[in-house]
């Protein structure tokens, strides 16, 4: 393989990892609720996602080169009815403007705490940036998660290195005790699938328009497979730190911000930083698809609707992040999950690998 579609393939598996993880993935919520809570089993369910991880990846950035379209609502309108199209599509962008607007009150919020600005102030910065970045489209979120995702992995990886020496090796041993284990296993089983799932759901107007960066089909199974694997080891490495500060940390709504409070300064502002960037990544995926939706069939320009978006979402997310995310994040899970099983079973051809 040539050095370009490695590089190519690179950048697929960046734009993949930084459109999946977000504020919940960062904090260390999701990570709880969805495996660590279910004890040594938690190693499994993480392989489990991890594998489904490459297969429905590679799926959804297929599905824009087999129908030659570029839009996540274009593939719908082929694979079913055109009623049931519309009803999926605004299904879909609702929710990611509702992701978005809690990833607005998100960056808000932990600007404002962390350098007490103003919440509207604090939002206003990321959405500024927000903007700026897609003016490049696809190109500038491509470049951004270029940047983010490694910086992601090394802060990880290298969190996960200072808690070991402190630790004095013994992380990989300690574990979460759970009672009821046939029960436990088949709830894990379900929690990894419904995991992979519903993130799979909430990319698809992203991964969809991905399946035309490169020409060959092997770069899109090289990307899936870097961006499956890179997301697996971040899910196995938040996990065992997890694991490191139960039972005290693990009770606490932000459970890394527990860890963080022990570091030291550079790896606590690092944290910071790479909370506020996942967020971010977060934020670029989802306006960036709900923008080229948009614009498909509008009068007004992708550009104009990324700026009606993020203003928008300036106001909604006045709410506050902890109530939007309490009362709407449950619901947008198992909705992106819907909405991924609906295309499943409405698109019957295999892909041409």
């Amino acid at each position: 393989m040539r050095r370009r579609d490695v590089v190519v393939a690179l950048q697929i598996a960046a734009t993949y990892i930084g459109t999946v993880v977000g504020a919940g993935f960062a904090s260390g919520q999701e990570v709880l609720q969805f495996f660590t809570r279910y004890g040594t089993f938690a190693v499994a369910g993480i392989g489990i996602t991890t594998l489904l991880f490459f297969v429905l990846g590679l799926y959804a950035m297929s599905l824009g080169r087999l129908h030659a379209v570029h839009t996540f609502s274009e593939v719908s309108d082929l694979v079913m009815s055109k009623l049931s199209s519309r009803l999926l599509n605004g299904m879909l962008l609702i929710l990611l403007f509702g992701v978005t607007v809690a990833m607005m009150a998100g960056s808000g919020a932990l600007l404002s705490e962390q350098f007490h600005w103003s919440f509207g102030f604090s939002a206003l910065i990321t959405g500024v940036i927000t903007a700026l970045t897609l003016l490049l489209g696809m190109r500038g979120m491509m470049t951004v998660n270029s940047m983010i995702v490694p910086t992601l992995i090394v802060f990880v990886v290298t969190l996960f290195g200072y808690v070991w020496w402190t630790s004095h090796g013994t992380l990989i041993h300690s574990s979460i005790p759970i009672t009821g284990v046939p029960h436990a296993t088949r709830r894990l089983f379900l929690s990894a699938i419904t995991y992979a799932g519903f993130n799979i759901g909430l990319s698809l107007t992203v991964l969809v328009p991905l399946g035309h960066v490169a020409n060959r089909w092997r770069v899109f199974v090289l990307g899936a497979l870097f961006g499956a694997v890179g997301l697996g080891l971040l899910l196995l490495l938040l996990h065992l730190l997890l694991v490191s500060i139960y039972p005290t940390g693990v009770q606490y709504e932000v459970p890394m911000g527990y860890l963080a409070k022990s570091l030291p300064p550079v790896l606590r502002y690092g944290f910071v930083f790479i909370l506020w960037a996942e967020i971010f990544s977060t934020l670029l995926g989802n306006v960036y698809g709900i923008a080229s939706e948009l614009s498909r069939n509008a009068t007004h320009s992708y550009f104009r609707w990324v700026i009606v978006i993020l203003t928008t979402s300036l106001i909604v997310c006045q709410v506050g992040f902890a109530r939007i995310v309490s009362i709407t994040y449950p619901i947008f899970g198992y909705v992106g999950l819907f909405i991924l099983t609906i295309i499943l079973l409405s698109e019957r051809r295999l892909i041409r690998l």
